[in-house]
């Protein structure tokens, strides 16, 4: 077997994971990972229109469309979802023949490649959006600690701002997890198609001040190299966040149909604590609405998100399930540097 293949992705992430020590040289903004999430395209063609936006002195950026025959098209995806065709077993071998999988291949030999420790992209920002009501949500690993970094200031700066960490799984299939740090950056709700004008303006302004924070990180990295002794001390701080837990199906029958929706109660309630009881699907039928049963988790509140996403009918995701969990995020620059 190719030595290759039996990378452990996890042993080579905690040595790829060097951006809070290092300045960053390759930031990549990128939209149309789903082609009809038209806020993420028309962002990304936006900035790739107008580059010296998106330009700063100590680093490259490089915006580009992920999956641009899904973008052409106006669709999700073409042949399959890219964003799930970013594992590390899966580019280390000889691509399939299709669209979506020669394409990651491709984007991982230019922007990683993901089985490097040193990966040509420092930082990844994917452009999304979804039909369930997230607002600004801030995807990124459980693992990446810079990733943390730039999302907590964004949520400081913008309070309706989400993270949400990655399951804590070895590996994952996203777009965002190919450099050494990264993101998904989900807004909505918006429709399939559609731009959503007060999200589009919030997304460019988060993205151009996350970028001014990398900014920031690269000059203070300078400035410690020039005279350790310049240094300010750095300071922690402890920030609510949720954790991804797992997802809910849709009710069923034998056969595999849908015998009931999400119900109206639940509808638009992304982030809102589920209570013991409270109505989660409604029946076709008008038979009993199915509820939610609190002994099934461990004691503490869950949140519902992603609330019949449209595009997770085909998973069988209702909705997904976080818990809210304290981490300690580094806080090396002050707001009023950047």
């Amino acid at each position: 077997m190719n030595p290759i293949a039996q990378l452990d992705p996890v042993q080579l992430r905690k040595k790829r994971r060097t951006n809070s020590t290092s300045a960053l040289k390759q930031v990549v903004i990128a939209g149309g990972t789903h082609g009809n999430e038209r806020n993420g395209v028309y962002l990304a063609k936006y900035f790739m229109k107008n580059p010296k936006l998106v330009q700063r002195p100590s680093f490259k950026t490089v915006t580009l469309l992920t999956n641009p025959y899904a973008a052409k098209a106006n669709t999700r995806y073409v042949e399959e979802d890219i964003n799930r065709c970013f594992y590390l077993k899966d580019l280390v071998q000889p691509a399939k023949s299709n669209l979506e999988r020669e394409r990651a291949h491709a984007l991982d030999k230019e922007l990683g490649p993901k089985a490097s420790m040193m990966p040509k992209s420092d930082f990844i920002f994917d452009l999304h959006n979804t039909t369930a009501a997230t607002g600004v949500c801030l995807m990124l690993p459980p693992d990446d600690k810079f990733a943390l970094e730039v999302g907590a200031y964004l949520a400081d700066l913008d309070p309706s701002v989400r993270i949400v960490l990655w399951s804590n799984v070895p590996d994952w299939p996203m777009f965002a997890s190919m450099g050494r740090s990264g993101m998904t950056f989900e807004v909505g709700p918006a429709s399939w198609g559609c731009i959503a004008p007060a999200e589009f303006i919030q997304s460019k302004q988060l993205i151009l001040s996350g970028l001014d924070y990398i900014e920031a990180h690269n000059q203070r990295i300078t400035q410690l190299k020039r005279s350790p002794s310049s240094g300010q001390a750095t300071t922690y701080k402890k920030i609510k966040v949720f954790q991804n837990m797992h997802y809910v199906k849709y009710p069923r029958d034998d056969d595999g149909e849908l015998i009931g929706m999400i119900h109206p109660k639940l509808q638009w309630q992304d982030w809102k604590e589920l209570k013991n009881g409270q109505p989660l699907f409604a029946m076709f039928d008008g038979s009993a609405d199915r509820l939610f049963d609190s002994s099934k988790y461990e004691s503490g509140a869950v949140y519902p998100f992603f609330i019949n996403e449209a595009a997770y009918y085909e998973k069988d995701i209702a909705f997904m399930l976080a818990r809210k969990v304290s981490v300690d995020v580094k806080i090396p620059i002050s707001k009023s540097k950047i």
